[in-house]
This record gives C-alpha cells, structure tokens and sequence, in this order.
C-alpha cells in the first residue's frame, strides 16, 4: 500500500476540519440548548477556534514553515526574549481596580477555566492563521531582508487588525476602533517575537493570557478595568515594550528567516545566534 504524502495527510486534516466546522454550524448549536449565554458562546468559540487552529496548523506543516516545535533551541533564551511582551499580555488584567474594588470576579473556578481555554483556542487559531500562514506567507514572496520583513510585519498586522471589522455586527465603532489598534499592535509584536525565536507556541500562549486577562473580569465577573494609574501603567509599559521590540527587529540576524522558511539552512543554529544577540 502506498504511504500517504505529508501534502495528502495535510490536505486531509483540512478538509476533515472544514467539513467539522460545516457540521457544527449546521448542527452543533444543539450542544449549547440550556446553556446560559455566556457559557453557549465560550463552548462554540472554543469549538470552532480550535478546529481552526487545527486547519491552520496542517497548512504551516504543508507550507514546511517551521515554527512548531515547541521547545526549539535556544528554548529558554527564547522565554527570556518574551518577558517584555508577556508584560504587556499581563497588564491587560485590571489589577488597581480588582484590588481596590472596583472590579470583582464571582463566577465558579469552571467558568473562569472555560475562559481560559476559550482564549487560547483563540490564540491558537489566530497565531496560526496570521502569524503563521499570512506574516510567513507573505514574508516568503521575497528574499529575506529587514526592509521586507518590516513590511511584512506591518501588512500582516493590518490584516489581523482590519478583521476585527467584522465586530461591528455587535459592538460600538469606537470600541472596534480600539479593538483594531490594539489588534495591530499585538500583531507587530507577535510577528517580532515568532520572527526571532521561530516558535508560534510562544505567540499562541502570549495572545491567549492577553486575551484572557483582558476579558476575566467582563465576562466572569463586573466593574470597572480603568482607573488612572492603570491607563499610566499601560501606557509606560506600551512605551518600554515598543522600544525593546524595535531593538531586538533591528538587532536580528535576517538569516534565521531562512530556516523558518523551510530553506535549507541549519535553521536552529541560526536561531540560537539570533537570539543570543539581544
């Protein structure tokens, strides 16, 4: 019998979740009969994100984009590049207001979970798709330089950014103009960080406690997220992080491009280098 090709199995683990994600929207509403509100739609965007994410993860094994393997070398160097940005994704959690109680989270330790989980399916889905498929996909169309990758950076967040349109259906335009600057820069920062330490795991965990800090207290609990010393905070912090990730664009090694690219370079090697440049 004639083994299957990594382009077959990919192909296959597409369609299956196209025809998956076909399915529940046809039928899958029946799991969230009873369900309240909030937890029917945590379930269906679980659902859905993941299946997602799971399409977008054969298309960057077909692709041979390689930013899967989760504890790619120099590992630890590539955690201590992401404490900047992981700031940044725990600052989004309304700290000044929960302590001083403004803010209050009262829902079960489940929901709060099924939250979390809903946020990184998110993530998942979303750092693949854009990250993974869009920003290396459009990386790919040119020989690596830093001219391109920034333009490649910037055009792959303002689709990621510009998607968020979308939201217009159920919320206010200020709040989706919001939502699509922010979306942009996270997506800048993102791109920064998959492009020096070719790991999307790192983007998905990063998108998803962002995610997740930010929505806590709206969706598991009630008050207010801004006070004066958060926007102050914020703020300061946006400032720091946006510097550090410029520093460390511009201090890159384009040539680790090369091996996330699937060219035929000792990819790993040129990581390591890259990352020890910081």
């Amino acid at each position: 019998m004639k083994r299957l090709t990594k382009r077959q199995i990919c192909l296959g683990v597409a369609i299956t979740g196209i025809a998956l994600l076909l399915l529940y929207e046809l039928f899958g509403k029946l799991m969230t009969v009873g369900m309240s509100e909030t937890l029917g739609y945590l379930v269906d965007m679980t659902v859905t994100r993941f299946v997602g994410g799971v399409i977008f993860t054969a298309m960057l094994i077909n692709l041979d984009f390689r930013v899967l393997n989760p504890i790619k070398r120099p590992f630890w160097r590539s955690v201590l590049l992401c404490l900047p940005p992981l700031a940044v994704a725990i600052n989004n959690f309304p700290f000044s207001q929960v302590i001083r109680g403004g803010a209050v989270i009262d829902s079960p330790w489940w929901l709060i979970a099924l939250l979390a989980l809903e946020c990184f399916a998110i993530g998942f889905f979303e750092e693949t798709a854009f990250r993974g498929v869009v920003f290396l996909g459009i990386l790919k169309k040119r020989p690596a330089s830093k001219k391109w990758t920034f333009c490649s950076i910037l055009l792959s967040s303002a689709v990621f950014g510009l998607i968020h349109l979308i939201n217009l259906y159920h919320s206010s335009p200020l709040a989706v103009i919001m939502q699509i600057g922010y979306s942009f820069l996270i997506g800048a920062m993102c791109s920064v960080v998959l492009m020096r330490t070719a790991n999307i795991w790192l983007c998905v965990i990063l998108h998803g406690l962002f995610n997740f800090c930010g929505a806590v207290v709206p969706t598991c609990g009630y008050g207010e997220l801004w006070d004066t010393f958060t926007v102050v905070l914020t703020a300061s912090i946006a400032v720091l992080v946006t510097v550090y990730m410029i520093f460390i664009f511009f201090s890159a090694d384009s040539r680790i491009l090369d091996g996330v690219l699937g060219k035929k370079i000792n990819d790993e090697d040129n990581t390591e280098k890259n990352i020890k440049n910081i």
